[in-house]
């Protein structure tokens, strides 16, 4: 079976057949030195083949698992947006939250100031009437 190499067709007939030629005499005389590298160059582009088809899948494996690797982080992405919606969540309600607290502590502030206020007011008439005396 003739395989093609280098994309040329006749290249690989003519190998074939002078490789098959020297095959069925090999056992009945000595090869001579074009014969050998013949037999070279046809174990050779053999190898090739064997390499291009073991690479084309290996290739093919390999963006195979590229494709899985990417719909991982697409997954990944996803749920990071899921998680980043979450604490946006979490922060809207820290955020009314703290306005709540802050409220309550302008009040308390107010509250106090009043206090201390009219304490002051007290403590000053008490003191102005002690010193009346």
């Amino acid at each position: 079976m003739s395989r093609k190499v280098f994309n040329n067709e006749i290249l690989d007939n003519w190998l074939e057949k002078k490789t098959n030629d020297i095959l069925l005499k090999i056992e009945k005389e000595p090869l001579n030195s074009e014969e050998m590298i013949l037999l070279s160059l046809k174990a050779q582009t053999n190898h090739f083949h064997h390499m291009d088809d073991e690479f084309r899948r290996e290739f093919k494996s390999i963006k195979e698992q590229f494709k899985e690797v990417n719909q991982q982080f697409k997954e990944i992405d996803q749920r990071f947006k899921e998680v980043n919606q979450r604490f946006e969540k979490i922060d809207q309600r820290f955020e009314k939250l703290e306005e709540k607290f802050d409220k309550k502590f302008d009040r308390f502030s107010q509250i106090m100031m009043w206090g201390f206020g009219t304490m002051i007011a007290c403590f000053m008439g008490v003191f102005i009437e002690l010193l009346k005396k």
